[in-house]
């Protein structure tokens, strides 16, 4: 029987296949095939299994949508909180390049700003104020914060709301640094 073995595995005929170089396993592998007719394993994805797959991929997104902020309201809030930090920005620039002091102003119920040259409008869907000196302000609901020659500011803060989500844009006084800042979910 050892020698039956040997002479198979150097290419003779072997003994329970009659192929050469052939084993018992790779027989029984091909029995029940035909040719020219495809396993039920090759022939790819049913259109139920195609469309499970969709439906899980979408409910996938939709949720990461809703956590995300992904949604209109969210690039709302993120325009206007860019526009505001753009503009506060602005107006510092401004103050040391002019060496004349420059004020951003925000009018919370028209929902407008301005700011040395520029002006635009808030979304009315933003929840919006301004913490800032008594001393800037230029009306009952006209809040302002003015940047210097020299840099500085009078400080203040501009925060930003829609549905819970929020975000500020704060300017340090002594620096009349601008920075962005998410405001945590409900949070004033």
């Amino acid at each position: 029987m050892l020698q039956m073995i040997e002479t198979a595995s150097h290419g003779h005929p072997h003994p329970t296949t009659g192929s050469a170089g052939g084993s018992p396993l790779s027989r029984v592998a091909g029995v029940g095939q035909r040719r020219g007719f495809a396993t039920p394993a090759s022939m790819g994805f049913t259109i139920l299994e195609l469309l499970l797959v969709m439906v899980l991929v979408a409910a996938m997104i939709g949720m990461t949508v809703g956590i995300l902020g992904v949604g209109r309201d969210g690039r709302t809030l993120r325009a206007a909180v860019r526009t505001v930090a753009t503009q506060l920005r602005y107006a510092r620039t401004r103050a040391l390049v002019t060496g004349q002091s420059q004020l951003f102003q925000v009018d919370l119920d028209r929902h407008e700003w301005a700011a040395a040259d520029h002006h635009g409008e808030l979304a009315k869907s933003l929840q919006v104020t301004v913490d800032a000196v008594r001393e800037e302000q230029a009306g009952a609901r006209t809040l302002g914060i003015r940047f210097f020659p020299d840099g500085s500011s009078t400080g203040g803060r501009v925060s930003l709301r829609v549905r819970g989500v929020g975000a500020r844009v704060d300017v340090r006084w002594l620096t009349g640094e601008v920075s962005e800042q998410r405001l945590p979910d409900g949070s004033p």
